[in-house]
């Protein structure tokens, strides 16, 4: 397809009414064109996919439908899905959830459940504000009180229907990005080796991908799952209060232990990764580059989550080390000369991450996915 080709997957159940299509037919065309007023740069294409193995449990499970479509989304190289329904869908949480965009699966849920019940203009207005509210989400921007990207709860035809200047510009530039054509649609990419096109495409994109591994907000991922964070908060208790572990952190080399860390921190986002079968996810036959990119995000936003847990552990430590009495302590290290302070921080934080992977792997799977997945719930 051309470079200035965008295309959207519309995912449907076959089995929604008539009255539910025309509604969603409805809204996508003033969709398509106020996108192509927006952005004439691109040529906007909406491709209605409507599918009889559409997940069926009530409430749906925004995620379960978000790994559907984002499966489609490969399937048919399309650059980004909205999976709609007329039923209600699962929170998780929030108190109320009409929508869920995941950023790193280019893919969102929509619920209609709640604004079909509003009359005509309200459903318009409505949708029309959500799916450009979640498109934004999709397309890196953050929350705004002043423009479409305003949070919401009910929406209706009383809010912001449009971006502001400064987010058109910076969706513009995500978007030249993604309409530029696909590693494995060159001749180039065709000819590469897994390992290589993993390579490449981090070469080519690893300025987004960073940025959206950073727009995941990593450094809040582990207060999101509570087996995780009890799993290490119990293992340092324990590290504190026993001699043996403060024997072992005096006998570890500085030089060491810092290189150490930083195996334990790739060895804990590695055990996370493939024992939540979280590399699985954006599976595709044949290797393609927005699967790639996906795994790619979805393994950085781990690894930089992990990182700054054992920084926070890390400063957790050292300040109760501090404050504990040294006289103690420096008796169950075994050493004559004063307590290396940070060194035990270093000590603690690490043994607590090595508990946390295993903690990690006690959480239930679609936990973790929701976590990892979801941008937000609207």
């Amino acid at each position: 397809m051309p470079s200035n080709y965008l295309t959207i997957g519309i995912i449907v159940d076959e089995s929604e009414t008539g009255e539910f299509n025309t509604l969603l037919h409805k809204i996508i065309g003033h969709l398509q064109k106020q996108l192509k007023k927006n952005f004439p740069q691109f040529k906007w294409v909406f491709s209605f996919l409507k599918r009889k193995d559409f997940p069926t449990s009530i409430p749906l499970d925004p995620l379960e439908l978000l790994e559907f479509g984002a499966s489609l989304k490969l399937d048919y190289n399309l650059d980004f899905a909205l999976v709609f329904t007329s039923l209600p869908l699962k929170s998780r949480f929030n108190q109320i959830v009409n929508a869920v965009p995941s950023n790193m699966l280019e893919t969102a849920v929509i619920s209609m459940a709640r604004i079909i019940e509003e009359d005509t203009n309200k459903q318009v207005h409505g949708l029309l504000a959500l799916c450009k509210h979640v498109l934004g989400h999709l397309w890196g921007l953050e929350h705004n009180a002043n423009s479409v990207m305003q949070p919401h709860h009910i929406w209706t035809s009383a809010h912001k229907l449009s971006w502001s200047k400064e987010e058109k510009k910076h969706i513009l530039s995500y978007l030249k990005d993604i309409a530029d054509p696909r590693l494995e649609e060159t001749s180039k990419g065709l000819k590469l080796s897994a390992f290589l096109f993993y390579l490449h495409v981090l070469k080519r994109e690893g300025i987004s991908i960073l940025r959206d591994i950073l727009l995941f907000r990593s450094w809040l991922m582990m207060l999101r799952l509570g087996k995780f964070t009890v799993a290490t908060a119990i293992s340092i208790i324990f590290l504190f209060l026993s001699a043996e572990a403060w024997e072992m952190g005096a006998a570890i080399c500085p030089f060491w232990l810092n290189i150490g860390i930083g195996i334990i921190l790739l060895a804990a986002t590695l055990s996370l990764y493939f024992g939540q079968n979280l590399h699985k996810v954006a599976k595709s036959e044949k290797i393609k580059e927005q699967s790639v990119r996906s795994k790619l995000v979805l393994f950085g936003t781990l690894f930089i989550g992990i990182t700054i847990f054992w920084l926070n552990l890390f400063l957790i430590s050292t300040i109760i080390i501090y404050l504990l009495p040294q006289k103690i302590l420096v008796g169950w290290a075994g050493i004559k000369n004063n307590l290396p302070i940070f060194h035990f921080g270093k000590i603690m934080a690490t043994f607590g991450i090595l508990a946390s992977a295993l903690g990690g792997n006690l959480e239930e799977a679609q936990d973790i996915k929701a976590v990892l997945f979801y941008t937000e719930e609207t």
